[in-house]
């Protein structure tokens, strides 16, 4: 047994064993992963988070909420204002992929843009409850499934749409006004279309935030 045991000593102490130990200790460890290189038309979710994020804040109505520039363009001067139907503003959340074609023309002439995610302001002057104000306006189309959620901290109502595009929609008050806010996402239901928006939807209301003005 002491004649097995210095034998085993020497091997563990001898140069080339050891070498191979720690050569094969290195080779065992977890390797990084080469990134993802994200084509045009889908974002992968961990690339849309790690990305620099820019901040959209209107100090006219008191909100912020944050977005991706790499991938997205905010716009608040395509869509002017309608008295008609009480609409203060309209921020439109695009791709920059749609940005550069709408900069172009490419939509002159077409009586609706592609969908998107946007962010609309309107008067309540009334101030109805959130769901009667929506049930009695001529902006939704049909519309479903209302539930009770909360946005900033604030009490809000999610419900589902049916137009030109199905939509998800978020409706909610500014605070010490009578404005509602409503946070639309335009389904197309085809292509990549969807997934894309869904990540600046779900990015604009989870740090959409209120600010003093």
């Amino acid at each position: 047994m002491i004649a097995q045991y210095q034998r085993l000593k020497k091997w563990v102490l001898n140069p080339a064993a050891l070498g191979l130990i720690v050569t094969t200790t290195i080779a065992c460890q977890p390797q990084s992963l080469p990134k993802v290189t994200s084509s045009e038309n889908f974002i992968p979710a961990a690339n849309l988070v790690s990305q620099k994020q820019a901040i959209y804040r209107s100090d006219r109505y008191g909100f912020q909420f944050s977005y991706s520039p790499k991938y997205f363009v905010v716009d608040d001067k395509t869509n002017k204002p309608s008295s008609k139907d009480n609409l203060l503003t309209t921020i439109d959340i695009w791709t920059q992929q749609h940005a550069k074609k709408i900069r172009s023309g490419a939509y002159e002439g077409v009586t609706e843009y592609p969908a998107n995610v946007s962010v609309r302001v309107y008067k309540n002057p009334q101030k109805l409850p959130l769901q009667k104000w929506v049930q009695q306006s001529n902006q939704f189309g049909i519309t479903r499934d209302f539930k009770n959620t909360k946005i900033a901290g604030k009490n809000a109502i999610a419900f589902q749409s049916s137009g030109l595009y199905e939509n998800e929609n978020i409706i909610f008050s500014i605070p010490r006004s009578s404005n509602m806010i409503v946070i639309t996402f335009a389904k197309t239901n085809y292509g990549n279309n969807d997934a894309i928006y869904k990540k600046a939807f779900d990015q604009v209301v989870n740090t959409f935030t209120f600010v003093g003005k």
